[in-house]
């Protein structure tokens, strides 16, 4: 079973107490307390008395990430008061040729080795040297500027029998953290946590209390299915929220992972070698994805994007589109009747594309608007939809029943943002704004300022939701029962 293991920086005492008082309140198995900058005059034991984890100890040097401006001697003798304090573990470097007095008593000892500026290519040959060293645990630190670099971290998990050769391997960066989640489905004893947001010592480290509660890596085995959502970026998206709450409460042995990559078919072609079951995709990866599937459903064809890929038997790979079915339930949710009248869809890309075809589902004449007229014009063309400018004047002049809002405008890195500003909302307008991560955006609230109807994208995400949940599972949640799953965002 996974360790969660809280990684520790600090430079006096009583932060280091604070600190394992924290993680040890949010469930972390282990603590790894960095020497790097602690006094070395303290006493081990008087610390270690105050500390209910066990506790491993490294000190790292900034050849490996670290802070330690000290000795190699003063380092070594540092390390040794540690093991002589009666320590659980120990983690010393690939290069580091000593080993301390007592060691062989110690349950843990860690060989590790760190690339502070990509991925090797020799990984396994690195951790059968690390093992070598008398160590009974290898771990590697790479550093993976973009997820698809991290593909021979997971080659070396996925060929790795633990039993023989136990190793902890992943890519250290923001976009890939996931692959510290993924070694531990590939068998990896710990995974490396920040004890709170902030007090990260590495890049991209994930929190205890995410690694415990959304994502239960403790569960986590060979048999595990791998889900995720693929975007550029996906960090902000909430679906790990929904997905993987959703899996435990259907009792689906499965882990969700947001996939961060400017490389789709690289991201993908990686992921599926091993046990990919399904991916959520989301912008800007709509329509890029098209190629992988053997079928695709009615909307996907209609649209030319699709946001679901299902990885059947015998390699199967099929496309969907739940957005379209989002949009329409979040309008019908919201008290709109499925009749004729205007609709109109701000903006051009995959997901305005299937706010296009909902309102045409509903029986409305649809208008486009996007930011550019190229992107959509064919796609117009071939549904008789019409396209316009974005211009709050023509706005106006169309007199919607209904304005879907398909653009990032708004969103977490705009948030405030309004793609037309100067818009005129007549009373009683149905507005939906696909931005889901907040309820009042700015333009919502000036649709309920004038009167209109304020739809919330959180709706049309979870309607969407539920539907991408019936294609990896077969099983479909009650609506209603959805929203508790984004508790705590």
């Amino acid at each position: 079973m996974p360790e969660v293991l809280a990684s520790i920086l600090a430079d006096d005492p009583v932060e280091v107490l604070r600190q394992a008082h924290l993680a040890s309140m949010a469930g972390a198995d282990w603590l790894e307390i960095r020497l790097d900058t602690l006094p070395s005059d303290i006493e081990p034991s008087k610390l270690l008395a105050d500390i209910r984890l066990p506790v491993l100890v490294t000190c790292r040097t900034p050849r490996d990430g670290g802070e330690f401006q000290g000795s190699r001697e003063s380092r070594r003798q540092l390390l040794q008061r540690w093991v002589d304090a009666d320590i659980a573990g120990i983690d010393l470097e690939a290069w580091e040729e000593w080993v301390p007095d007592g060691v062989d008593r110690l349950p843990v000892v860690i060989r590790s080795y760190h690339n502070l500026t990509g991925v090797d290519a020799n990984l396994s040959a690195i951790r059968d040297h690390l093992l070598s060293t008398g160590a009974n645990l290898a771990k590697i630190a790479v550093t993976a500027h973009d997820l698809v670099d991290a593909a021979p971290v997971l080659d070396l998990l996925g060929q790795t029998d633990q039993a023989t050769h136990p190793t902890i391997a992943f890519a250290m960066g923001e976009d890939a953290w996931p692959t510290r989640v993924l070694a531990c489905v590939y068998g990896a004893r710990f995974v490396y946590a920040a004890v709170e947001e902030g007090l990260e010592t590495a890049p991209g480290q994930p929190t205890v209390r995410d690694l415990t509660g959304l994502y239960d890596v403790r569960r986590l085995t060979r048999s595990t299915a791998i889900y995720g959502v693929l975007g550029n970026p996906a960090r902000e998206s909430w679906s790990p929220w929904v997905h993987n709450r959703a899996f435990r409460r259907l009792g689906t042995d499965a882990i969700y992972l947001p996939f961060t990559t400017s490389h789709p078919e690289a991201a993908v072609a990686m992921l599926s070698r091993r046990r990919l079951r399904g991916l959520s995709v989301t912008a800007p990866h709509k329509t890029a994805l098209l190629q992988y599937c053997h079928q695709l459903d009615e909307e996907t064809q209609q649209t030319g994007a699709l946001n679901t890929l299902s990885f059947w038997a015998h390699g199967v790979v099929r496309g969907n589109n739940t957005d379209v079915i989002g949009v329409r339930e979040a309008l019908l949710e919201a008290g709109l009747s499925a009749d004729s009248g205007q609709g109109v869809v701000l903006g051009g890309g995959g997901a305005a594309r299937a706010a296009a075809l909902a309102l045409s589902q509903l029986g409305m004449s649809v208008t486009m608007m996007p930011r550019s007229l190229e992107t959509v014009r064919e796609f117009a063309r071939e549904h008789d939809f019409q396209l316009a400018r974005l211009d709050a004047d023509l706005l106006m002049e169309l007199r919607p029943v209904v304005v879907v809002h398909a653009t990032p405008v708004g969103g977490s890195a705009d948030p405030d943002g309004q793609l037309v500003p100067d818009w005129d909302i007549a009373p009683g307008t149905y507005v939906l704004d696909m931005v889901y991560q907040n309820p009042r955006t700015p333009l919502l609230r000036a649709v309920a300022a004038a009167g209109g109807v304020p739809v919330s994208g959180l709706g049309m995400f979870l309607a969407q939701a539920r539907e991408q949940i019936y294609h990896f599972t077969g099983r479909r949640l009650p609506l209603d029962g959805l929203v508790d799953l984004v508790g705590g965002r």
